[in-house]
């Protein structure tokens, strides 16, 4: 498709095919796709936007089955904010958590990873100007992916040095247990 985040995903399929010519066994790529922040337009753009994300994530997929790659490459999308339940006059206002979207044939997908909030202004998971307080961290997240990138456990708190405050890195048990990791 004709869109910047298909155009990456499209370049970064290329860059994987040749991994053995450019002598690489792992490969780590960022795709930035900003403009999300809607406020009180959310519900007309965000529509809009998430069309391209799928299209082109499907696109992805197409390429990475064609490569015979689907086993070997994880797409992972996170964002650092949410929206709070209340608005501040111009639609909902800046908040934590928001959705991960992960694909990939090592993925346990089919799934929805942590446990949805309680939506009650107030409730035991408003931690005050409607927002609400994620069950599962950022740290969680990249700690799954590490172990499936082949990071071991016990290295984990010398990459996510935070990861303590979430999960135990001498655990046999997997971070969240979306991947894997096999």
């Amino acid at each position: 498709s004709d869109n910047p985040i298909s155009t990456n995903k499209k370049l970064i399929a290329r860059t994987i095919a040749g991994r053995d010519v450019l002598n690489v066994r792992r490969q780590t790529f960022f795709v930035n796709f900003g403009g999300w922040d809607h406020h009180d337009g959310v519900l007309e753009n965000q529509g809009a936007m998430l069309s391209v994300v799928s299209k082109a994530l499907g696109e992805f997929r197409t390429a990475l089955e064609e490569l015979g790659l689907a086993k070997n490459v994880t797409t992972f999308t996170i964002s650092d904010f949410g929206r709070t339940l209340t608005s501040n006059g111009n639609g909902s206002d800046h908040a934590w958590g928001g959705n991960v979207m992960v694909m990939g044939d090592s993925v346990k997908g089919g799934k929805v990873y942590g446990t949805y909030p309680s939506l009650a202004l107030g409730g035991v998971d408003d931690i005050g100007g409607a927002i609400m307080l994620p069950s599962l961290s950022t740290d969680e997240y990249f700690a799954e992916l590490c172990r499936w990138f082949g990071v071991e456990s016990g290295d984990l708190r010398y990459v996510l040095p935070n990861i303590t405050h979430f999960y135990d890195p001498t655990s046999y048990e997997a971070p969240i247990g979306f991947m894997d990791v096999g």
